[in-house]
């Protein structure tokens, strides 16, 4: 590459440069874009001609606003516009952009009587490195007022007239730095420049565990920032302070009493006329829609839709919807719809459709759909309309009209229609179907199945039926019965049954039990039932166990048929009872009875 060339090369490199610079400063508001000038001695005019070439842009004002100024020196390096208009009037001339101009007016002297209700402190937040800090919360505690320092460092602080000439504290927060008071002598609009230092953090050994718990406590009221001013988020993140406040009144999260710092702020009574968000309240706190604190919540809290509480509950909860809480309750919940507790209830929840929590429950849950615990130990009643469910130990109650689901261990009663579910029971399973993988108590229901509890296989003989099949399952104290057979006298035209029954096993010794069995059979011909004639069997057997998965058993029985003496099928199987019967009589409506004595001999596997 020749010297020609090179030259070429280089000057394209700064030509870039400059056309970037250029372009970022152009996209830069006026009075935030950075220069740097140095005058000695030199007329304000110039010294405004130096700035607006270097920031692009020019100063319209009159001839008598700058009048009567005398030459001034200033040095500014890499500073906005702002900053060194500041120093150069010391708040004397306003200034404000429009399009590619700023404007400069002499700030008129009012009596007294005239001035505004309001009075400006404004200025730049700065690191000690001399960076600009965006989004730092600036506020005055007696006033309430507050406000955020834009992604300039530039902040615009409001002051109600009434405050003036009085000295203010203004506190400046903001993360990762250190809190910061500032003390102004206020006789009216001025301005300040704020320097803040970072904290001092100490590293600590935390595990993944406890991080990634801190990471979803703090984003579990992400989902409500839509209700909240860019500014209210900003001065959630920064304040550390707790502002207290006897009442307030809010029309909306940001537009009440507390203005901005609403959310900073413990009230003792809290009026929310659609929606409110505070740090917390001492004890009566109403909102038309919605209430949403920070923080702890005590005595009673009402809401047309929702309740939403970051910190802990102590009293009543009203809600026309949902009652949401990231800590734990004391006292009842009331919800048309939902209530959910990220942490552990002790008292009463009542919902329309779902109640969910996932600390330990100690109280009453109703719900009209749904109660769900999911915390390892839980001491609760749960009564929903359709499903109780329980993923920890649970000690109570459980009644739903369709389903009970115990993930481990269930120390008391589960009631339903349908389904009972524990892995491991200690008590009572009542329902249609009860399943459990271990059970120290009884189950009652049309079916029970205990894994580690009584099922055996049996095929037996008898005086009425030479073939039967039947499943034992539940326990030893009371188990089920479903069982057919057959009669093997013709297989062209099948004489069969159908039964059902309960059964009870006493041990004798070793290897040796005794069973008391109940069963109700239905005698049918091929597909025909044309009449409910039960057969009622009470078996006692006695059983001898050979191994592990087989054993043999025998025993004598008492028979009961009711029958319908016109039908001809029932009338012939009638008469296949053994002589050994002990009566035989007639009833009403062409009914019959025959009461006979009998017996089986059984395999019995597993």
């Amino acid at each position: 590459m020749n010297v020609n060339s090179r030259i070429f090369f280089v000057s394209s490199i700064f030509l870039l440069l400059s056309i970037f610079n250029s372009s970022a400063q152009n996209k830069t508001p006026l009075l935030e874009r950075k220069v740097s000038i140095r005058a000695d001695k030199a007329a304000v005019e110039a010294i405004l001609q130096q700035i607006a070439e270097e920031g692009n842009f020019t100063f319209s004002y009159a001839p008598q606003v700058l009048s009567g100024m005398e030459a001034t020196s200033i040095v500014a390096g890499n500073q906005s516009v702002r900053d060194v208009l500041n120093k150069l009037f010391n708040g004397n001339i306003n200034y404000k952009e429009k399009g590619s101009h700023i404007i400069l007016t002499r700030k008129e002297i009012k009596k007294q009587k005239e001035e505004t209700g309001w009075f400006v402190i404004s200025g730049y937040i700065k690191a000690d490195d001399g960076s600009e800090i965006p989004e730092v919360s600036i506020f005055d505690k007696k006033s309430r007022e507050s406000t955020i320092s834009n992604k300039y460092g530039f902040f615009n602080l409001k002051i109600d007239g009434k405050h003036k000439n009085q000295d203010l504290i203004l506190s400046v927060n903001k993360v990762q730095y250190k809190d910061t008071i500032v003390f102004v002598k206020q006789t009216g609009n001025s301005i300040i420049n704020i320097t803040l230092y970072p904290e001092e953090v100490t590293p600590a050994a935390v595990d993944s565990s406890a991080r990634l718990d801190s990471i979803l406590k703090a984003d579990q009221m992400a989902f409500i920032n839509f209700l909240l001013s860019q500014e209210s988020q900003v001065n959630t993140r920064n304040i550390k302070d707790t502002i207290y406040q006897k009442y307030q009144v809010s029309l909306i999260p940001y537009i009440g009493t507390n203005l901005r710092l609403s959310g900073n702020t413990i009230n003792d009574y809290s009026l929310n006329i659609l929606g409110g968000y505070s740090m917390g309240t001492r004890k009566i706190e109403l909102g038309g829609l919605f209430n949403i604190n920070r923080d702890s919540v005590k005595y009673l809290q009402m809401a047309g839709l929702f309740n939403f509480d970051g910190g802990h509950v102590e009293g009543v909860q009203l809600a026309g919807l949902a009652n949401v809480n990231l800590k734990s309750v004391n006292g009842a919940e009331l919800s048309g719809l939902l209530n959910v507790n990220l942490d552990s209830l002790q008292g009463v929840q009542l919902a329309g459709l779902l109640n969910v929590n996932i600390e330990h429950v100690n109280g009453i849950q109703g719900a009209g759909l749904l109660n769900a615990n999911l915390a390892k130990n839980s001491s609760a009643i749960q009564v929903s309309g359709l499903l109780n469910v329980a993923t920890g130990n649970l000690s109570g109650l459980q009644v739903a009209s369709l389903m009970n689901v115990g993930v481990k261990k269930v120390k008391g009663v589960q009631i339903s229609s349908l389904l009972n579910y524990a892995r491991s029971i200690e008590g009572t399973q009542i329902g249609f179907l009860n399943i459990s993988d271990s059970c120290s108590g009884i189950p009652f229901g049309i079916l029970s199945y205990v894994h580690r509890g009584y099922h055996q296989f049996e095929i037996s003989t008898d005086e009425f039926y030479p073939l039967n099949i039947s499943l034992r399952t539940g326990v030893r104290a009371l188990y089920n019965i479903v069982s057919v057979g057959m009669k093997l006298d013709s297989l062209e035209e099948i004489q069969w049954y159908f039964g059902y029954g309960l059964g009870s096993a006493v041990n004798l010794g070793k290897k040796w039990q005794l069973n008391v069995d109940v069963t109700v059979n239905q005698p049918i011909h091929g597909n025909t039932l044309n009449y409910f004639s039960p057969l009622s069997k009470l078996n006692l057997s006695v059983e001898k166990r050979f191994s592990k998965y087989f054993s043999i058993a025998a025993g004598p029985s008492l028979n009961y048929f009711v029958y319908k003496s016109t039908d001809d099928y029932l009338q012939s199987l009638s008469e296949d009872v053994p002589s050994t019967f002990i009566s035989s009589t007639e009833r009403p409506n062409n009914y019959a009875e025959k009461i006979w004595l009998g017996g089986k001999v059984a395999l019995r596997f597993f």
